[in-house]
């Protein structure tokens, strides 16, 4: 059943199947400009992409940046391209589509709202493009499901129902809901659209050179209004946001990869080591290196 939507109420009584996946590593690539019906999630297991998008057919194009350990979920309907740099980078991409409950399981959308209150929320926020941490080793999962749709040998999966994979793509589906849930949770005042503007579009481009001034002229408010917005929800200012979101970040990498120090300094946005170093200590009270001996023993979330 094809729907442009993942968020169609008329899909709430099917459930998805995959249609297609792969897992694949890039270096200087550059996709075609491209629509489809299907759902698609993307995990980036190591390096780095840029997504142009917009948000319908003929709307601006955007660009975001997705990372080591990011997912990026694009719905049904987005147009949208992949680039990648001259370093390396795996992806771990699955599309799906609606199609009928199977048996034995019966899942349904529905049945995951109905007895998930986090992705009862998501679904109820249509956010129809969306960038988020892997904060529960989804990757993983996802890494799994590919090497049983390998295990079966085909590369195009329209038929392939089982158990197994209803019950893998039902957590999925939840644990990115409960992550986006956790990730995005501000509370309802006037004022909430342009605090969710202005996150998304550091979410998207924390990657890069980031001021309060171009924050608040993408999300239409004053400098001013946005930084008293961020101080009454966050305590604290854009430029503290922003500094904030890059260190986490770059906390998560130094916890789940060997990705050099360096590298993930320019990862998370920083012109060089010695500023990344200044304001991870001022963040974390320890030094990145410090910081990464602590974690040696995690297991790295690098598959093959």
């Amino acid at each position: 059943m094809q729907i442009l939507s993942m968020y169609d109420r008329n899909g709430y009584f099917y459930f998805f199947e995959i249609t297609h996946y792969y897992r694949r590593i890039y270096k200087d690539f550059d996709m075609d400009f491209h629509c489809h019906e299907d759902v698609e999630i993307m995990y980036v297991n190591f390096g780095e992409i840029n997504i142009i998008y917009a948000e319908s057919e003929g709307a601006p194009r955007r660009t975001a940046t997705v990372s080591t350990g990011e997912f990026v979920v694009i719905d049904g309907g987005i147009p949208h391209k992949i680039m990648v740099g001259n370093m390396e980078a795996q992806i771990i991409n699955m599309e799906f589509c609606y199609s009928a409950p199977r048996q034995p399981l019966c899942l349904s959308v529905k049945t995951l709202i109905e007895n998930d209150p986090e992705f009862r929320l998501f679904i109820s926020l249509r956010e129809r493009f969306f960038i988020i941490t892997d904060l529960y080793n989804i990757g993983r999962q996802f890494s799994l499901l590919i090497e049983y749709l390998q295990s079966v040998g085909t590369q195009k999966a329209e038929t392939l129902r089982s158990p197994y994979v209803d019950y893998s793509i039902a957590a999925i589906l939840s644990q990115i809901a409960s992550n986006y849930v956790q990730q995005n949770q501000l509370h309802t005042f006037t004022g909430i659209k342009y605090l969710r503007k202005a996150t998304k579009y550091i979410s998207e481009n924390y990657s890069h050179l980031l001021t309060a001034e171009k924050v608040a002229e993408n999300a239409g408010v004053s400098q001013n209004y946005l930084n008293k917005l961020f101080s009454d929800e966050f305590s604290m200012t854009i430029n503290e946001y922003i500094n904030h979101y890059k260190i986490t970040k770059a906390k998560l990498l130094l916890e789940k990869t060997n990705v050099p120090i360096a590298q993930i300094a320019a990862q998370v946005g920083y012109k060089n080591k010695q500023s990344f170093n200044k304001n991870f200590f001022r963040h974390v009270g320890m030094t990145p290196r410090a910081y990464k001996k602590i974690n040696e023993r995690r297991m790295d979330v690098h598959w093959t």
